[in-house]
């Protein structure tokens, strides 16, 4: 099966088991999105590949690791110091030959010089030969983040993952210097327990550089699936407009972490986990949000470089926006600029691709309508709220 470099994604009110594809690049809410692997053999049940007729099958190559650098570089998300995320509509650990493929890709990555930061996203066993590959990559100059998703759910919700490959991997990458970041996603109320989200927190924080806690995410067509997990979904409003759903005793274990860990970083926004392992500032308009000030555990010099990065900007002008939204085609969108706040409102359907991107682009905070045609989730890049139950 081949598919266009440049297809758009099937919207996800397309609840159809029929396997869809996506683009091979394209522009999520944090990172470039790279895809030229698609499908999962395992069948995680919170999975949004499940709407999408991907989980419980062989992964199909949609791209060579040339032909996927060239169109990476070509895209119009693309510029080099933005984050490029690998595999994410699939586990690329899962099968030899999708980590044969990955490979390759960082051969041509290296080859081509790409100076991006580039994630590995994982809940498989990262072998030997893979972890070689890796830090060859690393050795020729490629940026390499590698994010182990470990929430201590049972084998009854990630079916097909084993659980002692996901806690093997973090002292074998740590140990190699590969930055780890340990993904904490989603929680359900089965893993939202007081021993379970010690040992999980205990376990990570010995070799991850931080952890990322996200919420369920709840697509209208996932609900009547998930809801026969986590049968609360079915009767609270808002779960599928959420930018990600929690367990009350989730929330507020996560929002106390320092008093465990005090020096360990907990975030609620990739992009700030990224900034500070790269040691960059905030390039997503989180520095002195809600999610800034109350939701991440943040340490005091990660925020003294966004502070300062901060006041040095210039000036954010109408002119300056205008000819972002002309670059990324919505010249004619209607907005308003809140220089104070640092944050851009666009009174008009909007892409999550076209707002992370814009996001970039300037620096703030983007405010927009929901597009319908959207194939991305709720997102708090977009300025989707979390929402807890319990």
């Amino acid at each position: 099966m081949s598919y266009p470099l440049n297809a758009a994604a099937p919207p996800s009110s397309q609840v159809a088991r029929m396997r869809t594809s996506a683009p091979i690049v394209d522009q999520h809410a944090t990172w470039i999105a790279v895809n030229p692997v698609q499908g999962c053999p395992k069948a995680c049940a919170y999975c949004f590949l499940n709407e999408r007729g991907q989980v419980a099958v062989r992964p199909e190559h949609l791209a060579t690791p040339e032909d996927t650098v060239s169109a990476l570089v070509a895209s119009p998300f693309y510029a080099p110091d933005r984050p490029v995320a690998l595999y994410t509509w699939t586990d690329v650990m899962a099968l030899p030959a999708s980590r044969a493929h990955l490979a390759r890709l960082l051969e041509v990555i290296a080859d081509e010089e790409l100076p991006n930061p580039f994630v590995l996203i994982t809940k498989c066993h990262v072998p030997d030969e893979t972890l070689a590959a890796i830090n060859a990559a690393r050795r020729r100059g490629v940026v390499m983040i590698v994010y182990l998703s470990y929430s201590g759910l049972g084998r009854d919700i990630e079916r097909g993952i084993r659980h002692t490959a996901i806690t093997d991997n973090f002292p074998r990458l740590a140990a190699d210097g590969v930055p780890v970041v340990h993904y904490w996603r989603p929680a359900f109320p089965e893993s939202a327990t007081t021993s379970t989200m010690e040992h999980v927190l205990d376990w990570a924080a010995q070799y991850a550089r931080c952890t990322v806690a996200a919420g369920l995410k709840v697509e209208p067509g996932a609900l009547p699936r998930l809801a026969r997990i986590w049968p609360e979904l079915a009767t609270t409003e808002g779960v599928t407009e959420a930018e990600g759903v929690y367990p009350r005793t989730f929330w507020e274990f996560i929002h106390h972490t320092s008093k465990r860990y005090p020096g360990y970083p907990l975030f609620h926004t990739n992009s700030c986990a990224l900034a500070y392992i790269l040691c960059r500032p905030d390039a997503f308009g989180v520095h002195r949000s809600t999610v800034c000030r109350v939701r991440n555990h943040c340490p005091a010099g990660q925020r003294q470089l966004c502070r300062d990065a901060d006041n040095s900007r210039q000036p954010l002008t109408r002119a300056l926006v205008r000819s972002a939204l002309a670059h990324r085609d919505l010249a004619n969108a209607p907005f308003r600029l809140d220089e104070q706040e640092r944050e851009l409102v666009i009174s008009a359907p909007v892409e999550t691709s076209r707002v992370a991107a814009l996001t970039q682009d300037l620096g703030v905070r983007v405010r927009v309508d929901r597009a319908n045609t959207d194939s991305y989730w709720n997102s708090g890049t977009a300025g989707a709220l979390p929402l807890i139950i319990g």
